[in-house]
């Protein structure tokens, strides 16, 4: 027996709901999918719950059958809940974290405009390959995952940094405790903070620190990340998506964000500053040399 897929308990329900409008609508397969313009194989596989459904075709299909405004909400609400189970993290992880990393490589190149407001760990955009490997290494404890595949995830990982030279354009926030949070040895940290401290010269960067102590008008509850105009919040257990009016109450909640941000040579300050507390500059010199 093949393994169900994720959200397949809310798909079926869908098609159950489906079904039942139709037959309320006195309406066949046949007459249906030419209402819609579909072919019945459609509306036969959308009911049976074999083929993927979009917003788009639940909002036709309650149109077609005279649904209320409500069977549309409890639908949709549905189809929600069915793609919150695809992004379940550990599910995602089954084949190894690799995989995941490729997604999000994809989510870049896909994007012209990409934000990332973070509060635990530096973007992997800009990570180093040490740190990218700690940061994993937990990811694969926390989640207690049987594939181990560090190295091609690190690999993939240090993939996606070659976008930053692609002409896109990245917006990228981080509050000050990243730099300080004791998840890396201190000499891995200051080696990150240095490649924090090239970046802010990349032209089509916009490298921002939300330093401790500052009046914020926003509290900044969760990282979160924007590609265009998709929103990604993962959780502990599981990474959340949204678009539409949910993506722009983020998008505001970035813009406000910023304006307590330090950015060029005030972000440098701020950065050799923390690298100073964390290992003196004659012992980084001489770690280096």
């Amino acid at each position: 027996m093949s393994p169900r897929q994720a959200g397949a308990d809310h798909l079926e329900a869908i098609g159950r709901r489906l079904r039942a409008l139709r037959e309320h609508a006195e309406l066949d397969g046949k007459d249906l999918a030419s209402q819609l313009g579909w072919s019945a194989s459609k509306v036969s596989r959308l009911e049976l719950a074999r083929q993927g459904i979009a917003p788009a075709d639940i909002a036709a299909w309650i149109t077609a059958t005279d649904g209320t405004p409500d069977e549309r909400a409890l639908l949709l609400g549905l189809l929600d809940q069915a793609r919150e189970e695809e992004h379940t993290l550990r599910r995602r992880a089954r084949h190894g974290q690799a995989a995941i990393q490729a997604g999000y490589n994809t989510l870049v190149e896909r994007s012209s405009l990409v934000r990332l407001f973070q509060t635990a760990v530096v973007p992997g955009l800009l990570q180093t390959p040490d740190y990218a490997r700690a940061i994993l290494t937990a990811a694969q404890h926390q989640l207690q995952l049987s594939v181990e595949d560090i190295d091609a995830a690190v690999s993939t990982r240090m993939e996606r940094q070659r976008y930053l030279y692609s002409g896109r354009r990245f917006e990228l926030l981080i509050a000050e405790p990243v730099l300080r949070w004791g998840i890396v040895p201190p000499e891995v940290m200051c080696e990150q903070i240095d490649r924090l401290h090239g970046a802010i010269g990349l032209g089509n960067v916009r490298l921002g620190i939300l330093p401790l102590g500052a009046p914020l008008d926003l509290v900044p509850l969760h990282t979160f990340a924007m590609y265009d105009d998709l929103v990604c919040v993962e959780t502990f257990g599981r990474e959340h998506r949204y678009t539409g009016s949910e993506a722009e109450t983020y998008a505001n909640a970035f813009d406000t964000l910023w304006r307590s941000a330090v950015t060029g040579h005030d972000a440098r300050r701020l950065l050799v500053q923390v690298a100073d507390e964390l290992v003196p500059s004659r012992t980084r010199a001489s770690l280096r040399s």
